[in-house]
């Protein structure tokens, strides 16, 4: 069996967890949340990356999120606001600009805050000034799954202690691989 060695820690992270077969990491750079995780999902590159760019439908599969818009499609590109409802704190809302495609070794997803797209802010809702990050999604088996790798940043904004945003986001990224996993059945062809 082919094992692809863990790529996260030569870019400097160190792992904090590892469960659901995940591998969750965290690299420290101030009071953003900075995390990773790598893991195997049963399905092939390009149906990862179908569950991953189907922003309209997330909410139904993400928890956290209140709210997923498709405020623009492009052939390889979309805007998307989304709003998070959080437990104990104040909900976050951003709007992103999301981009895929295929090198020669795998395919990819990556995603970033629009500054100046989107909805105007809402009371009682904190915007979030940066979240970004990438899918990294490695062919292996044959093409019939795919070694995932998830990286992102975020700056919460408002008033929140690190350590609770950084615990919980660890705690979720596990999760939301899991919930990934679960979708790939209805975006097979």
């Amino acid at each position: 069996m082919f094992v692809i060695a863990s790529i996260l820690p030569n870019e400097g992270f160190r792992l904090i967890r590892e469960e659901r077969g995940v591998k969750v990491y965290q690299r420290d750079r101030g009071d953003d949340i900075e995390l990773g995780a790598e893991g195997t999902i049963d399905a092939p590159p390009e149906v990862v990356r179908a569950v991953l760019t189907d922003y309209a439908n997330h909410p139904k599969w993400l928890a956290s999120l209140a709210e997923s818009r498709v405020l623009h499609k492009g052939d390889k590109s979309l805007e998307v606001y989304q709003r998070l409802n959080l437990p104990v704190i104040a909900d976050r809302d951003f709007t992103l600009r999301v981009t895929w495609g295929d090198d020669a070794d795998r395919t990819w997803v990556k995603f970033a805050t629009v500054k100046d797209g989107g909805p105007s802010p809402t009371r009682g809702v904190v915007r979030v000034a940066v979240n970004e990050g990438s899918w990294r999604l490695l062919s292996t088996s044959a093409g019939k799954s795919t070694y995932a790798v998830y990286e992102f940043r975020m700056q919460i904004g408002g008033s929140v202690p690190g350590w609770m945003g950084k615990g919980r986001a660890g705690k979720d990224v596990a999760a939301l691989f899991e919930a990934v996993r679960n979708q790939t059945k209805y975006y097979r062809r």
